[in-house]
């Protein structure tokens, strides 16, 4: 046979459980990733190479420094799931397109990774930060 249980405050359980919507909610997921992009976009900045030469393409001025001051943090529509999951990449402008080539290399010019090196030196730092906003958020929004 079953245990049975008895509630002693129906509503205070019934406030909790409302509570737990408002930490799951999309605002809350949303703060909480971006938490954890911008972990990686502060070491990215960190790691971007900076060239030693300014050059106009397009009338464009290309400055040295000017991939580091393009990157961004965007919200990734095609990987969220509305209020499910918040996705969020750190990439570039596309006046900084070039990004990829230095990244990845060309026939001409070497690779000089900065996104992966940074991906794998700040993932538990980034996850740290996800769970800090959402410890804060389940505390404000359950009284401690």
């Amino acid at each position: 046979m079953g245990k049975s249980f008895s509630i002693e405050n129906p509503e205070a359980l019934t406030e909790a459980l409302r509570g737990l919507d408002g930490i799951a909610s999309e605002p809350v997921l949303r703060q909480a990733a971006v938490a954890g992009a911008r972990v990686y976009f502060e070491e990215m900045k960190v790691r971007v190479p900076v060239g030693i030469r300014s050059y106009e393409r397009k009338g464009t001025k290309i400055y040295p420094g000017f991939l580091r001051d393009h990157l961004l943090i965007a919200y990734d529509k095609e990987q969220s799931v509305e209020g499910r999951i918040a996705s969020y990449i750190v990439t570039w402008s596309k006046d900084a397109f070039y990004g990829r080539f230095v990244e990845a290399g060309t026939s001409k010019m070497a690779a000089q990774p900065f996104l992966r090196p940074s991906f794998d030196a700040k993932r538990t730092a980034a996850a740290e930060a996800v769970d800090a906003v959402l410890l804060k958020k389940i505390s404000e929004l359950t009284g401690g």
